[in-house]
């Protein structure tokens, strides 16, 4: 009977293991993590069949999946250097460069992965089985026993290189938690802000989710994906500039670019697996204008990247 290893016991290691138990009761789940809470909590809930605090369990294993966040994965690897070997091993955080750099030190051939999901919160008792339902999974190379696993519990992989990986998801989710973060401090400074959180509702809600995740996640994501970062931000500082000037000067052309964003959403929706379009369908869009050039098809240039359902709760 094949046993499965997951070390790191919070939300994603979790979920997973809760989503693995649903789709295969024919394996042992076995798990660590450093809180003895919750390895607790993972065996009162029958999440896993046996779990510890060490890694004593990993030898146990047929494959090993780290669900530690990016903080703690150095120490993670340099104990599971001897433990792993022969292993097919993967790990879940939301950089991966730096991440596989650190386990070849430690002499771990570490299949880079990334399931690109998750919740503004964190934690154990957040876990959710069905997290992973048609969600894509980012997987550095193709190793059979780690992809069957991945599609096991309902996402789709998608091979790619660790650079390129970390390229894209500075843009589709890890600049999008920094906006996030920018905005509500924003609000929160103004004098007014008592008065307007008593009127906040949708926008500010959709706005500021991701802002709500783990910091200490975040914070490991910014510094191991910094030079993205810095690009993307570049990038949107550009466009920020742009509306301003056009606001600025009541220039008309104003819509054109609220158009050509609405474009590309709407776009990505039509193609986005998962993705549940907003009450009412989408709203037609008028085809043939664009804010920065000649004429362009309605569709304009669409994001075929994959996306996130809900934030990332977990490293």
């Amino acid at each position: 009977m094949p046993t499965v290893a997951v070390v790191g016991l919070g939300l994603m290691g979790s979920s997973f293991a809760l989503a693995l138990n649903q789709a295969r009761p024919d394996m042992v789940i076995v798990g660590s993590d450093r809180n003895p809470v919750v390895v607790r909590k993972a065996l009162d809930r029958g999440i896993v069949s046996t779990a510890n605090t060490d890694l004593s369990v990993v030898p146990l294993a047929d494959v090993i999946v780290v669900g530690a966040p990016i903080s703690a994965l150095r120490s993670v690897f340099a104990g599971l250097g001897a433990l792993s070997e022969g292993k097919p091993v993967t790990d879940m955080a939301s950089t991966k460069a730096s991440v596989m750099e650190w386990a070849a030190a430690e002499g771990i051939d570490l299949v880079g992965g990334h399931p690109m999901c998750g919740k503004e919160v964190s934690g154990i008792d957040a876990a959710d089985a069905s997290m992973f339902q048609g969600a894509p999974w980012v997987l550095t190379r193709d190793e059979p026993r780690i992809t069957e696993l991945v599609e096991a519990v309902g996402a789709h992989p998608v091979v790619m290189d660790a650079t390129t990986h970390d390229k894209l998801v500075a843009g589709v989710s890890h600049a999008a938690f920094l906006l996030s973060v920018g905005y509500v401090l924003a609000m929160s400074r103004r004098k007014d802000w008592p008065e307007a959180s008593k009127l906040a509702a949708g926008g500010f809600r959709d706005m500021s989710r991701l802002a709500a995740g783990d910091p200490d996640l975040y914070a490991g994501v910014a510094r191991t994906n910094r030079e993205n970062l810095l690009e993307m931000l570049d990038a949107i500082s550009q466009e920020l500039g742009r509306l301003y000037r056009h606001l600025e000067t009541d220039d008309p052309r104003l819509v054109e670019l609220f158009e050509e964003a609405r474009a590309v959403r709407e776009r990505w929706a039509s193609h986005s697996p998962g993705f549940t379009p907003p009450p009412g369908g989408s709203v037609p869009i008028r085809p043939g204008r664009s804010a920065s050039g000649p004429p362009s098809p309605a569709s304009g240039e669409g994001n075929d990247l994959p996306g996130e359902r809900g934030g990332e709760g977990q490293a």
